[in-house]
């Protein structure tokens, strides 16, 4: 039956698929969003403690200047995360991280070899709970996956009241905002933040500030390594 219990807990992955699918059943962008997917699956490892992404960052007049090319770094921390997508992606970063030592393991490499297969894994579960509901495509239309409207809209009021800072910004509601941000969903929302709010987000400024500094960073270059909806991305580099 269509329809999860409103409270059901989804991973940060589950709720970007979530918001990125409309109720038309398509996404904005399939490449953004497959990009989207992969930099949560990211964000949850390090929400987890799992692993942190390496920004280069500058200082010039005393102010922070992020150049947005971040290196993931694994943590020592082997244990079981208990979400087996989790478990199974932490084996492939390893695998991939040691063929490239000593070079380091960037973001947007990754996204680039992930982001097909961390959408379909996370919209085929989502499908399977009943979150999404899938309906085949013919030969004249696509494949649709219909979000389920009272979760989905439970989420977004969510992210509704943080940026409302009618509820106090955590680090799990951090990630999400910022890969929103990247993803230019929030504006289709009518929530966008401008490219010097989120920098002053990214340096501790305003609600931001009581989050680690390291989780922030993550955040920040998570979102900004999205490619836009045209296919162009903002970072530098590899």
């Amino acid at each position: 039956m269509f329809g999860p219990a409103p409270l059901q807990r989804l991973s940060l992955p589950e709720e970007f698929v979530l918001l990125s699918y409309g109720e038309n059943g398509r996404v904005p962008n399939s490449a953004q969003t497959a990009a989207g997917c992969a930099a949560a699956e990211l964000g949850e490892l390090a929400l987890r403690r799992r692993l942190l992404v390496r920004p280069r960052k500058t200082r010039k007049l005393g102010v922070e200047i992020y150049q947005h090319r971040g290196e993931i770094e694994l943590s020592p921390n082997t244990t079981r995360t208990g979400l087996t997508w989790a478990d199974d992606l932490l084996s492939a970063l390893r695998t991939r991280t040691a063929t490239l030592t000593p070079r380091p393991l960037t973001v947007t490499r990754w996204l680039r070899e992930r982001g097909r297969g961390a959408l379909a894994l996370h919209t085929a579960a989502l499908t399977g709970r009943g979150v999404l509901r899938h309906t085949p495509g013919t030969l004249l239309t696509r494949t649709r996956h219909h979000p389920d409207p009272v979760l989905r809209t439970a989420l977004l009021d969510g992210v509704r009241a943080v940026r409302a800072e009618q509820v106090p910004l955590d680090e799990h509601m951090l990630f999400l905002c910022d890969l929103l941000d990247g993803a230019s969903l929030t504006k289709d929302f009518g929530l966008t933040l401008t490219r010097p709010q989120r920098l002053e987000r990214a340096r501790g400024i305003g609600a931001a500030g009581a989050l680690p500094e390291t989780l922030r960073d993550t955040s920040t270059v998570l979102g900004f390594s999205l490619p836009g909806r045209e296919g162009r991305t903002i970072t530098t580099g590899d």
